[in-house]
């Protein structure tokens, strides 16, 4: 698996990931909307640069600061490393970019993404109530953040 920059050509993969994976996925017509945007950053892992991805990271990215938008890797890949290695990857990429912080929203009831973002040392700072909506549900996300 190898980790590289997010290209138009991801996308559509993307988006079918969003919606396997995401309770309030991006299409593809956001997705593109999004990577039209000068300060969207996106990476991908994939077996090979020819292949679709197994899993991205997408970020915006500006002023010293970035805010993860969202972060998923195919299900059959999931507790594999994929989310780490993509993230680990992101963090260093924002970093040489002069990026010194970065912010994320997480459900509270989303203990594996949680543990994930905390072994990377983002601690959380804050609450959003009923952030997400889930059915007729709505879930509270944690606003976590780290320093780079």
């Amino acid at each position: 698996m190898i980790t590289v920059p997010l290209e138009s050509r991801h996308l559509s993969a993307i988006a079918a990931i969003e919606a396997e994976q995401l309770p309030n996925p991006l299409n593809l017509r956001n997705l593109q909307e999004l990577a039209s945007r000068p300060a969207f950053r996106g990476f991908v892992a994939v077996p090979d640069s020819s292949a679709d991805p197994m899993g991205y990271v997408i970020v915006l990215a500006g002023g010293g600061s970035a805010d993860i938008v969202s972060v998923a890797v195919a299900p059959e890949l999931l507790r594999r490393g994929v989310a780490t290695r993509l993230l680990l990857f992101a963090l260093a990429e924002l970093a040489g970019e002069g990026v010194e912080e970065i912010s994320l929203e997480v459900a509270v009831d989303n203990a594996p993404a949680r543990a994930l973002y905390e072994r990377l040392d983002f601690r959380e700072v804050g609450r959003r109530p009923g952030y997400y909506r889930r059915d007729r549900e709505l879930v509270d996300a944690l606003v976590m953040r780290r320093t780079l």
